[in-house]
C-alpha cells in the first residue's frame, strides 16, 4: 500500500511507543537542521506512517505539537512545523528525555539571523496581551518549564543577547534610512557593546522626528510571551526616563525573528515578580 494512504487508527489516543517514535524522529531532524545537514521531511513522515500507522496529517500535527513544547521552553524548533498547542501530557516526558540526552537542543546552533529578516515588513508587531503563564500552562509543561527555565537560560546566554542587540541596531539603522534620516541612522549607538553594560539600556536610537529612544533588548528563541529577566538598574532607568525608554522584546530569533516594544510604566504591561535579592549580614 502507498504510505500516503495509510490511515492508522483514527480517533484513538496515541500510545507512549508511538509518541516516542515521533518525538525521536523530530529531534533527529532538528539535529540535522541545526548542523546544516540536508534532510527530507517527507521521507521522515513516510517512515513514521509505516511505524506508528497514523495518517500523514496526524503525524504532522504531532510534530507541530513538539514544536509547541519547544516554543514554550524558549528553544529553536523546526521551520515548517509551526507550533500547534493542545497536545497530550504524554508528549512532555518524551521531549524531556531527548533534551536530557542532548541539552544543546535548548540552545540555538547559531545566533545569526536569516539575512532577509531585517527587510521583512512583518518583523515589528504589536505587543501581545500578557498572561500569567503559571495559570494557563498545563501542569506537565509547567513542571518542564520549571526544570529548564527559559528566562534564566536566555539571560545567561551572552551570545544570544549580543546577537539580538546587533539585530536591533541593524534594524534601527535600516528603519531610519528608509525614513530619509541617514543622519540619525549614523548616530544609532550600540551602547552596551561600545560603552559597557551599566547604563540600563543597550541601544540608543531615534524616531524619525529626532526623538531619542533608549532600548533595552531582550532576546529569546521562544514565543512572544516567554518570560525574561530585568535588572534593578533597568527598572530604575525605565522609571526615571519613561518618555524615552523602551524594552524591545525580540522573539522567535531562530524562527523568523520578530519584535515588539514595551513602554513604561513597566508594571502596567508586565507581571513583575522579584526572584533574587542582594543580601548582606546585619
Amino acid at each position: 500500500m502507498d504510505p500516503e494512504q495509510i490511515e492508522g487508527i483514527a480517533g484513538t489516543p496515541w500510545t507512549e511507543t508511538e509518541i516516542s517514535a515521533v518525538v525521536d524522529s523530530y529531534f533527529r531532524m532538528l539535529a540535522s537542521e541545526k548542523a546544516g545537514i540536508a534532510y527530507s521531511k517527507a521521507d521522515n513522515w513516510r517512515r513514521l506512517m509505516t511505524t506508528v500507522r497514523r495518517s500523514k496529517g496526524s503525524i504532522e500535527r504531532k510534530l507541530q505539537n513538539i514544536s509547541a513544547v519547544l516554543d514554550v521552553l524558549g528553544a529553536q524548533w523546526i521551520n515548517g512545523y509551526k507550533p500547534l498547542a493542545h497536545y497530550q501530557d504524554a508528549l512532555v516526558p518524551a521531549v524531556e528525555r531527548n533534551i536530557r540526552r542532548e541539552p544543546n537542543f535548548l540552545y540555538p546552533a547559531s545566533t545569526d539571523t536569516q539575512p532577509l529578516a531585517l527587510n521583512d515588513d512583518t518583523i515589528f508587531v504589536a505587543p501581545p496581551q500578557f498572561t500569567d503563564l503559571d495559570k494557563v500552562l498545563p501542569p506537565a509543561i509547567r513542571q518542564l518549564v520549571g526544570k529548564f527555565d527559559p528566562a534564566e537560560r536566555d539571560a545567561r546566554n551572552r551570545d544570544l543577547g549580543k546577537a539580538g542587540e546587533k539585530f536591533v541596531v541593524e534594524f534601527e539603522r535600516i528603519r531610519l534610512r528608509q525614513a530619509g534620516r541617514e543622519d540619525l541612522a549614523d548616530d544609532v549607538r550600540w551602547v552596551s557593546d561600545l560603552d559597557g553594560d551599566g547604563y540600563g539600556y543597550d541601544v540608543r536610537s531615534f524616531e524619525p522626528d529626532g526623538q531619542e529612544r533608549l532600548l533595552e533588548i531582550k532576546t529569546t528563541c521562544g514565543h512572544e510571551r516567554t518570560p525574561f529577566w530585568l535588572t534593578k538598574r533597568e527598572v530604575d532607568v525605565a522609571a526615571e526616563r519613561r518618555d524615552r525608554y523602551r524594552v524591545r522584546r525580540v522573539f522567535h530569533f531562530r524562527n523568523h525573528a520578530q519584535m515588539f516594544e514595551i513602554a513604561p510604566p513597566l508594571e502596567d504591561a508586565l507581571f513583575m515578580t522579584p526572584t533574587t535579592y542582594s543580601a548582606e549580614p546585619r
